[in-house]
C-alpha cells in the first residue's frame, strides 16, 4: 500500500522535528526532570507539528527504558508501538466526537490503569470543535485527573476554547516553519525518494507551503505524480492552480499600465486553464507586499535572487498606491468567500486597480479646484465694508431700537428653541456639525451665497430631529439669521435632505438658555408654533412701512 509522503516522513522522535526548537527543548527537559503535566494544550497553524509532537510526547513518557528524553525502541511498549498495538494512547478526533456522551465515556474510563505504559494518554485533536456541554463535562476530569492520565489537546483555534479549560493546561504555541527549514526537509525527502527536481522548484514548494510542512510535502507528492520527468516550477503551479512570479509580474505590469484588454485576456486564460483565482489573488497580494518591502528595505531580498523582479515595478509605484492596491485585493478576497460569482468580483477588483491612478488624478483636480475656490472666498471676505453699508448699520440700529416692537418675534424664537431642546440629541448635533462644511460650496452660489455666509458666521450649538440652534456673537448677526430663516432652511434642506427648523440667538442669551436646560430638562416640552416667521416679518414691514426688512435688523457684512 502506498503511503503519502507526509505520513511516510512524519517525525518519530523529538530530534526529527523541525522548526519548533523551543517547544521540543521544554518538553525534553520536563521528561528528564520527571515534571510531566497532567494537561497540555498545543496551538498553532496547520501542518506545523502539533499532532506529531503530541504522539511523540505520549510515546516517550510511556517508554519503560528511557534514554534521557529518547525512546529505547526495545521495551514492551515500544515494541507494541511499532506493531501499532499500543492501547494506552487514545486519539480522539473532536470534529466527529464532539458531544457530551463521548466525553462522559472518557470520564468513565480514566480511572482504568494503563495496560503496559506508565500513562494513559488522551490526544484530543481539533479540541475547539467540542460543544459547550462537552467542555463542561471534561472540566472536572481535566482539573483533577488520576495520576496516570495525561491529556494533550491540539487546536488551530484556541480562542474558541473556554477560559476555564485554557487555565488548566500548559499551553504551547507552535509557530509557522520557515521556508528555509521546509526547503531543507524537501531536499532530504527527494534524495530519499530519488525524485528529480529543479532547485528553484524546491524553494517554490517551500514558499507555497506557507509555513506548513505538511502542505509543502503534499504539494511535492502531488507534483511528483503529475510531472513526466524532472519536476519544474511550471509543474508546481499547474498542480497548485497558482502562477509563477514571472506571470504575476506580467499581470501587474499590465494593471499598472492600464492595459485592460491584456489584463482580461490573461484572466480568461487563467480561468480556462483551471487556475485557482483565490490563490492567484493571494499571490498578487504577496507580490505587492514584497514590492512595498523592497521599496523600503531592499536589502531584505538580497539573498533571494528575486530583487530584479521587484525593482522593475518599485520605481513606478508609490507606497500609498501599494497600500491602496493591497486594501482593494484583501477586500475582494474576503467577499469571494461569500459568493459563487468569483469571476465578476475579480473583474471589478482589476478595474478598481487599473482605475486607481485615474481616481487619484481626479481627486487631485478636485482638491486644486477647492483650493482655488477657497482662495477666492477668502479674498472676497477680506474686502472692506462699503461705506454706505456702514452708515446703514448705524441707522438700522437706531430704527430697531426706537421704532420696532419685536415682542412677537421673541416669542416665536423662544417656542422654537424650546421645541428643539425638547428633543435635543448630542449625537445628531455632532454629526450635523461635521457636514456643515458643505456650506462652503454655496458661498459663490447666486441664490444661497448670503445664507451660506450667515451660517458660517455662527456656530451650531444644539440639534434634534426637529431643528437646529445657531449662536452668534451679537444681536445684528442673530437677527440677520432670523430674518433669512426661509432661505437658510432651504439651503439646509439641500445639504441634509431633511426639513430642519432653524433659529438663532446670541452667545449671551445662549448661556442663560443652556443653564436653564441643564438644571431642568423636563421643563422643555414641545409646543405648537402658533405663528409663522414670514407672517411676523410681513407684519413688521407693513407697520413700519419698510420695503427691505434688512433695515429693521441691521445687516451683516456686505461683500463687493
Amino acid at each position: 500500500m502506498y503511503y503519502a509522503l507526509y505520513r511516510k516522513y512524519r517525525p518519530q522522535t523529538f530530534d526529527d522535528v523541525i522548526g519548533q526548537q523551543v517547544i521540543i527543548k521544554t518538553l525534553k527537559n520536563s521528561i528528564i526532570n520527571n515534571k510531566i503535566s497532567h494537561a497540555y494544550l498545543f496551538t498553532g497553524p496547520r501542518g506545523c507539528g502539533k499532532t506529531t509532537i503530541a504522539k511523540i510526547l505520549a510515546q516517550t513518557i510511556n517508554c519503560q527504558n528511557l534514554q534521557g528524553s529518547e525512546q529505547c525502541g526495545e521495551c514492551v511498549f515500544c515494541t507494541q508501538l511499532k506493531e501499532k498495538k499500543a492501547i494506552d494512547i487514545i486519539e480522539i478526533d473532536a470534529a466527529s466526537n464532539n458531544g457530551v456522551d463521548e466525553i462522559r465515556e472518557i470520564n468513565n474510563k480514566v480511572n482504568l490503569v494503563p495496560a503496559v505504559g506508565k500513562y494513559k494518554v488522551y490526544i484530543i485533536d481539533e479540541v475547539h470543535m467540542l460543544t459547550i456541554g462537552a467542555f463542561n463535562a471534561l472540566l472536572k476530569t481535566l482539573e483533577e485527573p488520576p495520576s496516570h492520565v495525561v491529556f494533550i489537546l491540539a487546536t488551530t483555534e484556541p480562542h474558541k476554547i473556554p477560559v476555564t479549560i485554557l487555565s488548566r493546561c500548559q499551553r504551547y504555541d507552535f509557530k509557522k516553519i520557515s521556508e528555509k527549514e521546509i526547503a531543507n526537509r524537501i531536499k532530504y525527502i527527494v534524495e530519499q525518494e530519488q525524485i528529480e527536481i529543479d532547485e528553484t522548484a524546491i524553494f517554490e514548494i517551500s514558499r507555497l507551503g506557507d509555513g506548513s510542512l505538511r502542505d509543502a510535502i503534499s504539494i511535492l507528492d502531488q507534483v511528483n505524480a503529475y510531472a513526466d520527468n524532472k519536476i519544474t516550477i511550471q509543474d508546481i503551479h499547474d498542480v497548485n492552480g497558482t502562477l509563477p512570479q514571472i506571470e504575476i509580474n506580467s499581470l501587474i505590469q499590465n494593471i499598472i499600465k492600464h492595459n485592460a484588454n491584456e489584463v482580461f485576456n490573461q484572466l480568461d486564460s487563467y480561468i480556462t486553464s483551471g487556475k485557482n483565482i483565490s490563490k492567484i489573488l493571494d499571490e498578487i497580494i504577496l507580490y505587492f507586499r514584497n514590492i512595498l518591502i523592497f521599496k523600503n528595505a531592499n536589502e531584505y531580498f538580497k539573498n533571494n535572487n528575486i530583487d530584479n523582479i521587484y525593482s522593475e515595478i518599485a520605481n513606478e509605484i508609490s507606497n500609498e498606491k501599494l497600500d491602496k492596491f493591497i486594501e482593494i485585493l484583501l477586500d475582494t478576497v474576503y467577499k469571494i468567500k461569500k459568493t459563487n460569482n468569483t469571476k465578476l468580483l475579480v473583474e471589478i477588483c482589476l478595474i478598481k486597480l487599473m482605475d486607481l491612478e485615474n481616481q487619484n488624478k481626479v481627486s487631485t483636480e478636485i482638491i486644486n479646484k477647492d483650493s482655488i475656490k477657497q482662495e477666492k472666498i477668502e479674498e472676497v471676505k477680506k474686502q472692506p465694508l462699503k461705506e454706505e453699508t456702514k452708515n446703514k448699520e448705524i441707522i438700522n440700529k437706531e430704527k430697531t431700537k426706537n421704532n420696532i416692537d419685536l415682542k412677537e418675534l421673541e416669542e416665536f424664537k423662544q417656542i422654537r428653541i424650546n421645541n428643539i431642546l425638547s428633543e435635543f440629541n448630542k449625537k445628531t448635533t455632532l454629526e450635523i456639525k461635521k457636514q456643515l462644511e458643505f456650506v462652503n460650496d454655496y458661498l459663490l452660489d447666486d441664490k444661497f451665497s448670503k445664507a451660506a455666509s450667515i451660517l458660517l458666521d455662527g456656530e451650531l450649538k444644539a440639534a434634534s430631529s426637529y431643528g437646529l440652534i445657531f449662536v452668534y456673537n451679537n444681536d445684528n448677526l442673530s437677527n440677520e439669521f432670523n430674518e433669512k430663516i426661509t432661505i437658510i432652511e432651504e439651503l439646509i434642506f439641500k445639504i441634509f435632505s431633511v426639513n430642519y427648523k432653524v433659529i438663532s440667538t446670541t452667545k449671551e442669551d445662549w448661556e442663560i438658555i443652556k443653564t436653564k436646560f441643564n438644571n431642568n430638562k423636563s421643563s422643555f416640552v414641545y409646543k405648537e408654533e402658533t405663528c409663522n416667521i414670514e407672517d411676523i416679518i410681513k407684519k413688521i414691514r407693513k407697520e413700519n412701512n419698510i420695503d427691505d426688512i434688512t433695515s429693521i435688523f441691521g445687516d451683516i457684512v456686505e461683500y463687493n
